[in-house]
C-alpha cells in the first residue's frame, strides 16, 4: 500500500502555491508550500475535538491551526498541517485551496 495525495495549485503574484492532502486511517496530513519542491514548514497538530498544538515553527501558526480545525472536524480525525509560506502570504488563498482539496475528497 502507498500513500495517495490529492494535490492542487494556484498562482499568486507569479508564485505557485501548492496544497496536498492525504487521509490515513487515523489522521489527515496536509501540506502547503510555495515553490516547486515540497518543503516542511511550521507544523501543527489538531485533534478531532479541535484542540491543537504547534509542533514546529511559529510563522503562520494561526493559519495552520485554522486549517487543522477544519480538517479535524470534517474528517473526525487528527490533522497534521505543515505550512511553508513566504512572510505576509495571503491566508485567504491558502484557505481557498484547502476548500478545493476538501471538495475533491468528497466527490
Amino acid at each position: 500500500m502507498s500513500l495517495k495525495f490529492s494535490e492542487k495549485t494556484v498562482t499568486v503574484d507569479e508564485k505557485m502555491l501548492y496544497g496536498s492532502i492525504s487521509e490515513l486511517e487515523n489522521a489527515v496530513l496536509a501540506l502547503f508550500w510555495v515553490g516547486e519542491k515540497p518543503k516542511l514548514g511550521g507544523l501543527s497538530i489538531t485533534l478531532p475535538d479541535r484542540s491543537s498544538s504547534q509542533l514546529l515553527g511559529d510563522r503562520d501558526e494561526m493559519l495552520s491551526r485554522m486549517i487543522g480545525e477544519r480538517i479535524a472536524s470534517d474528517y473526525e480525525k487528527m490533522a497534521l498541517v505543515s505550512t511553508n509560506l513566504p512572510m505576509g502570504f495571503d491566508g485567504k488563498t491558502v484557505l481557498g485551496l484547502l476548500n478545493e482539496l476538501l471538495n475533491d475528497g468528497k466527490e
